[in-house]
């Protein structure tokens, strides 16, 4: 069986008065797909950002292998997270995004060369390596930020809807990414709701309710 990678005890979320879980209990292990679900407004975005620490104002107990997940620096933290809105530096153009993002965990340059155009080929994005992002439709912004993720160095991916404005070939090589990040031990947690892609890779649902 394989080694847990993230715990939490009566995990509880609020904003202000209002609860937007509580009680929550789950083990997450390595090698795992984990699927969140729930209906809109039960806090699958809330869960994600506080998993991929975005947010660190909550209640109970979550670690990571067996860290303090508050206490934990975020850069010892090794996930990579693909939000729901894409986030991009202003000013740079998408192989400036990507270059920079891959220089950040110690790739040599030959390194950073190959990996970026591997992933430029793989969604497609050759065309579009001189544009500012938010020059793009919303699919190929999507893709881009799929890109960065991808491009670090990571024993945990979460994604928010990642499938979302996807096109059906790019779905497609996200899901083939998924199953191979799996192969290699890597744990991925996400919520979408286009789960036909990746149905097969599913280990496990943690199903969400609201205020629950």
């Amino acid at each position: 069986m394989s080694a847990s990678i993230l715990t939490a005890i009566n995990l509880k979320k609020k904003y202000g008065h209002k609860i937007v879980f509580e009680n929550l209990n789950f083990t997450i292990c390595e090698n795992e797909l984990v699927l969140i679900k729930g209906p809109n407004g039960s806090g699958k975005t809330t869960l994600l950002n506080i998993l991929a620490k975005y947010d660190n104002v909550w209640e109970g107990v979550l670690n990571f292998k067996n860290i303090d997940l508050k206490k934990l620096k975020l850069h010892k933290y090794p996930i990579s997270y693909i939000p729901d809105e894409p986030i991009f530096f202003e000013g740079l153009t998408v192989k400036e995004h990507l270059i920079y993002t891959a220089s950040m965990f110690g790739y040599k340059r030959d390194e950073i060369r190959e990996l970026v155009e591997t992933y430029v080929n793989l969604f497609n994005l050759k065309d579009y390596l001189n544009y500012i992002p938010s020059q793009l439709s919303k699919g190929n912004r999507q893709k881009v930020m799929i890109c960065c993720s991808l491009l670090k160095k990571f024993d945990i991916l979460i994604a928010d809807e990642p499938f979302s404005f996807l096109d059906a070939d790019s779905a497609k090589t996200l899901v083939e990414i998924f199953s191979i990040l799996k192969e290699n031990g890597k744990t991925i947690i996400l919520s979408s709701h286009e789960t036909e892609y990746f149905k097969n890779l599913i280990d496990r649902i943690l199903e969400l309710k609201r205020g629950a």
